[in-house]
C-alpha cells in the first residue's frame, strides 16, 4: 500500500479478470508484481525526470475512499509491464470487508506504510538472509492502542531495540519503548499522563523475497507496565495523584509481524504487534475498577542498523575466508580449539545474592534468587549481545514504612549488556560487560499515599569468568553493579550458574587447488588436477663413439664383427631345496637382466625352470614351474611386459651334474634364460651393459 496524505494505491494480492458488471468494462486486480516491475523501471531508467514523472502522475491520478469501500484506481502502467491481454489504463475496484479490529490496525500502520513503501521502491535495497553473528540496532516510532479495559488513551511514543542473527535467517532481539498516554478512568482526569513502557524479547524468523525485502514473524514474552510520574519530593497532592493510577505491571506473550526493506547496511522497518497479558489489576481513580486478561495492539516504523562488528574493530577474517559460504549449523559438534563461534548461543541458568543499596525502595533486606540468560556471540566472537532476568522473592524490609503494611518485597530485574571476552587459555575467558537494567520492585500492600509497586532503569556493569568444564558446558561466575539514578542506589550482586554454549557458524573450507578456489572443499568437484605425464626416457646408441644418437637412430650400428657377451641375459639363478623364493642373489641377478631387456624391447625370453633328483617326476614338474613363474614375476613388477616371457618346467630331466652331492644338486635347482627371439638385427648394449 502507497500513500501520500489521504491519497493511496492499494494492491491486491492476485492479478486476474474480474467479471464485469452490466454496463461495465472488464477490470484487473494489480498485484506486488506492480511494485517490482515499477521499481526495475525506475532503477534501470537513467534519467531522474523521468521517474519524478511516474512519481507525480501516480500521485495525481490515486484516489482513497475512506472506510476500505468502492476504490476506482487509474493506475498507467510503463509498457514493460502491461501483460496480455491488459490495457495501458485499466480501472482497480478494491472490496475490502474487514471487522472492526483489523480497520483500527489499518489505520494504525496507514503512515508508516507510507514511509517504508515509498522508500524501498526508490531505493531498491536487497534484504538478504542475515550472516550468523551480525548485530542489530534499531529505533523505532510506536502507536498503541490500549485494550479498552485499561481505560487509557490511544498515544505514540518511541523505542529501541538490539538484537543479534545466531543463524541465517534467524535472530534474537530485545526492545523496550517509552509512551505517554492518557488515563481515562474514573477520577482520573487532569491527572499526569502515566509511563507505558512494555520490555520485549522475542525470536524472530525472516523470509527474503523479491530480492528487495523481508517478511518476518516473531513471538516472545512481554513486560507491560504502567506508572505513573515520581517527582523527587512528591508533594502530598503529587501523592495523591500518583495513587489515582493502580495500575501496575503484568507479564505476558506476544505475537509479531513486520517487513523489512533493506538499504544496504541500513534497513526500514514496519511491524505489527499484539501484547496480551492474561493477568489484570486495578485502574485505579474514584471507581477503582479490575481489569482482567488484556491485549494491546502495538504499530512500529524506524530504522535498523547492521554494523560488521569484525570489521570495525579488526578481529574479522581474512578476505577469502568472509566470502566463503557458511557449512551447514551444528549445533552439539565438538568445538575443538574453538572457545566461540559466530551467532553461537549462550544459555545459561544461575542463582545470585543481591547486597541492596540503603536506598533501594522498599528497603529489602539482602537476599538470595534466581534467573537465567541468553546471549549470541557476534562476527568478531569477542563480542557478545546478552540478555538476562532474574527473580528474587520473598524479601524482608530493613524498617518499617508507616504508609505500607510490613509486607515483603518480591524484586527482579531485566538486563541488557554487551560483554567483551578476552580469552584466558583454550577453555577459559575474562569477560566485561556494559548495558542498561530495568529493576522491578512489587509488595502487597498500600495506603492512601503509596502504591504496591515501582521500577526504575539504570546502568549495568558486569566482570566475570567463563570456565570450559566440558565440550559446550561451561561454569559462569559474575560480579554485577546495576546504578539507579532516579532512586540514587546502587546494588551489587554476585552470580554463579552454568552455561549451554549452543550451535555456531563456520565457514566452509576453500578448495585450494589452482581455478577451484571458489567452491568449498567438501565439493565432489574439488579434486586435484591429474598428474603431468612422467617424462619419455630415450634410450640413447650404446655403441661406442655413437652415445650421441638414439638407440633408434639408424646410424646407431654395432661395429662390424662386435660380438655381444649376453651372459646377463641368459644367466641363470639357483633356489634351495624344496623352494621357489627368488633369494637375495638371484635377485641380484635378474636387477642385472632388467637393462637388458629395456634397451631390446622386442626381445622374448624362455625362462626354464629345474630341480634336482629328489622327489618324484611329478613332484619336480611343478617345483620347476613354480620356479620359472618365480623369476618372471620379479622381472614383471621391475616393468617388464609379461607378454614377453614364455615358460617351461623340465624338472629333474635336464641335470648338470650328475654326482651324489649337495654341491651337484644345488647347481641342478636352477632358471635357466634363453634368448627366444631378438626384435632387431641385433642386441642392443645398455649404457654400463659391457662393464
Amino acid at each position: 500500500m502507497l500513500h501520500w496524505g489521504r491519497n493511496s494505491v492499494i494492491v491486491a494480492l492476485i492479478l486476474q479478470p474480474e467479471r464485469p458488471l452490466p454496463g461495465q468494462s472488464a477490470r484487473l486486480y494489480p498485484t506486488p508484481l506492480d511494485f517490482i516491475c515499477f521499481a526495475a523501471f525506475a532503477q534501470v531508467t537513467a534519467r531522474r525526470k523521468l521517474l519524478c514523472a511516474w512519481l507525480a502522475r501516480l500521485k495525481k491520478i490515486a484516489k482513497f475512499c475512506d472506510g476500505f469501500g468502492v476504490l476506482p484506481l487509474a493506475l498507467p502502467v510503463p509498457s514493460a509491464c502491461i501483460l496480455p491481454n491488459a490495457k495501458a489504463t485499466t480501472v482497480v475496484p478494491v472490496v475490502k470487508a474487514v471487522s472492526t479490529i483489523s480497520k483500527e490496525v489499518f489505520i494504525m500502520l496507514r503512515r508508516s506504510w507510507t514511509v517504508c513503501a515509498m522508500t524501498a521502491l526508490l531505493f531498491g535495497g536487497t534484504a538478504a538472509a542475515q550472516q550468523p553473528g551480525t548485530l542489530l540496532l534499531g529505533g523505532f516510532g510506536q502507536y498503541t492502542k490500549f485494550d479498552d479495559a485499561l481505560q487509557l488513551e490511544d498515544e505514540i511514543g518511541v523505542g529501541g531495540r538490539v538484537g543479534a542473527y545466531f543463524a541465517p535467517n534467524w535472530n534474537l532481539e530485545a526492545e523496550n519503548s517509552y509512551t505517554r498516554p492518557e488515563q481515562l478512568g474514573a477520577g482520573q482526569a487532569g491527572k499526569p499522563k502515566i509511563w507505558y513502557g512494555p520490555v520485549s524479547a522475542r525470536i524472530r524468523y525472516s523470509f527474503p523475497f523479491a530480492g528487495l525485502a523481508a517478511f518476518h514473524v516473531g513471538a516472545g514474552g512481554v513486560l507491560t507496565s504502567y506508572a505513573g510520574s515520581e517527582p523527587d519530593d512528591p508533594t502530598p497532592q503529587e501523592l495523591r495523584d500518583l495513587q489515582a493510577n493502580a495500575r501496575g505491571y503484568n507479564y505476558g506473550v506476544e505475537g509479531n509481524v513486520g517487513f523489512t526493506f533493506g538499504l544496504g547496511a541500513f534497513s526500514v522497518r514496519v511491524d505489527g504487534i499484539a501484547d496480551y497479558m492474561p493477568n489484570g489489576g486495578r485502574i485505579g481513580g474514584t471507581s477503582n475498577a479490575i481489569y482482567e486478561s488484556h491485549t494491546n495492539l502495538r504499530a512500529q516504523a524506524g530504522l535498523e542498523f547492521r554494523p560488521n562488528i569484525a570489521s570495525l574493530f579488526g578481529g574479522g577474517s581474512m578476505m577469502n575466508e568472509s566470502l566463503a559460504p557458511w557449512a551447514p549449523m551444528m549445533w552439539f559438534d565438538d568445538l575443538g580449539s574453538d572457545w566461540a563461534l559466530p551467532g553461537m548461543l549462550e544459555l545459561g541458568v544461575f542463582g545470585q545474592y543481591t547486597k541492596f543499596d540503603e536506598n533501594a525502595p522498599g528497603f529489602p533486606k539482602d537476599g538470595i534468587g534466581y534467573g537465567g540468560r541468553v546471549g549470541v556471540f557476534l562476527s568478531d566472537p569477542r563480542f557478545q549481545v546478552e540478555g538476562d532476568g532474574q527473580y528474587t522473592p520473598g524479601l524482608e524490609r530493613e524498617q518499617s514504612i508507616a504508609s505500607l503494611r510490613n509486607s515483603e518485597i518480591n524484586y527482579s530485574t531485566f538486563a541488557l549488556r554487551m560483554n567483551y571476552n578476552i580469552p584466558l587459555a583454550s577453555r577459559a575467558q575474562f569477560i566485561l560487560g556494559l548495558g542498561g537494567v530495568r529493576t522491578n520492585y512489587k509488595a502487597e500492600g498500600v495506603s492512601t499515599t503509596s502504591r504496591d509497586f515501582t521500577f526504575n532503569y539504570g546502568v549495568s556493569g558486569l566482570a566475570g569468568l567463563r570456565f570450559g568444564i566440558a565440550n559446550r558446558v561451561a561454569l559462569r561466575v559474575d560480579g554485577i553493579a546495576e546504578y539507579m539514578k532516579d532512586t540514587e542506589n546502587l546494588n551489587l550482586i554476585g552470580r554463579a550458574g552454568l552455561s549451554l554454549l549452543v550451535g555456531g557458524a563456520r565457514r566452509e573450507a576453500m578448495c585450494t587447488y589452482a581455478g577451484l578456489e571458489n567452491i568449498p572443499a567438501s565439493s565432489p568437484q574439488c579434486v586435484p588436477p591429474p598428474p603431468p605425464p612422467p617424462p619419455v626416457t630415450v634410450a640413447m646408441c650404446p655403441h661406442p663413439g655413437l652415445g650421441h644418437l638414439t638407440a633408434a637412430d639408424p646410424a646407431c650400428l654395432a661395429p662390424t664383427g662386435v660380438v655381444v657377451d649376453t651372459a646377463k641375459i641368459t644367466g641363470p639363478i639357483y633356489f634351495d631345496f624344496d623352494k621357489s623364493d627368488i633369494r637375495p642373489d638371484a635377485a641380484a641377478t635378474l636387477d642385472a637382466k632388467v637393462p637388458w631387456l629395456q634397451a631390446n624391447p622386442g626381445m622374448r625370453i624362455r625362462i626354464e625352470g629345474n630341480a634336482d633328483e629328489r622327489g618324484s617326476d611329478e613332484y619336480n614338474l611343478a617345483l620347476g614351474q613354480r620356479r620359472a613363474a618365480a623369476a618372471k614375476r620379479y622381472l614383471v613388477e621391475k616393468g617388464i611386459d609379461a607378454g614377453r616371457f614364455d615358460l617351461v618346467s623340465y624338472g629333474e630331466e635336464r641335470p648338470v651334474c650328475t654326482e651324489q652331492t649337495e654341491e651337484c644338486w644345488q647347481r641342478n635347482r636352477r632358471d635357466d634364460f634363453v634368448i627366444v627371439t631378438v626384435g632387431t638385427d641385433m642386441i642392443v648394449v645398455p649404457p654400463g651393459g659391457e662393464e
